[in-house]
């Protein structure tokens, strides 16, 4: 990896002005931490009665934390290493959500699921790091099966899935904000209000929602055998 300045320097590193000093990108870094926030409280706030939920959301907590800290330190410096500690933990937001329902649906033991999502992570953290161009298409490839595969889930009529769907609608705004941001058509470089941070917000209550959707559906699957031991 070069050591310059973050890959979309060369092209469009959102609408925010860039700040020649002190932190590059104040709205975009500052919004980041909502992140942390959701883990902290994901964390405390929280308590499955069952495995693997009991696992699965401090797992989903830290790596949430950690997407904030990276975020932050992304937007404050546009570096690559920057670059690299942002994109990072939100592979692992999705290699937990993937395992998580991968063990939720009952297709794959917690032990295999675990090895897997550690093995994916490094696999992805290499892409990375030799490939940074990718991060995008990668992070949407990780995060996208998690989904879909909790709301098969869902359908099987398990529990209720009141804050998957809300959490879904969050994310999917988040993105059209996300893209108009990216692309200029909405956008105001010198105004605090942001559409990526905008972004990081409704990205980080969409986690909430996931944490509380595990927490709430907890227990074996309809029509599956799960082992709950470690």
């Amino acid at each position: 990896m070069p050591a310059d300045g973050a890959t979309c320097l060369t092209t469009r590193c959102f609408c925010e002005l860039v700040r020649a000093e002190g932190i590059a990108q104040p709205a975009n870094a500052w919004s980041s931490l909502a992140f942390v926030v959701a883990g902290v409280a994901a964390l405390v706030l929280l308590r499955p009665a069952t495995r693997p939920e009991r696992v699965l959301l401090p797992l989903l907590a830290v790596a949430l934390a950690a997407v904030g800290v990276g975020s932050f330190a992304f937007h404050a410096t546009l570096t690559l290493w920057g670059q690299f500690v942002d994109v990072l933990p939100m592979y692992a937001v999705g290699c937990v959500l993937l395992a998580g329902a991968l063990v939720r649906l009952g297709w794959v033991a917690p032990r295999p699921a675990a090895v897997g999502g550690v093995a994916l992570l490094m696999a992805l953290g290499v892409l990375l790091w030799l490939w940074p161009e990718s991060r995008r298409v990668l992070f949407a490839a990780v995060l996208l099966p998690g989904i879909v595969l909790e709301l098969v889930l869902a359908r099987r009529g398990t529990a209720a899935a009141r804050w998957l769907h809300l959490g879904l609608g969050l994310l999917v705004t988040a993105y059209l904000l996300w893209v108009l941001d990216q692309t200029g058509l909405l956008c105001d470089p010198s105004s605090p209000l942001q559409g990526h941070a905008a972004w990081h917000v409704l990205g980080a209550a969409a986690a909430w929602c996931l944490a509380n959707h595990w927490a709430t559906t907890g227990g074996t699957p309809h029509g599956a055998t799960r082992r709950l031991g470690p």
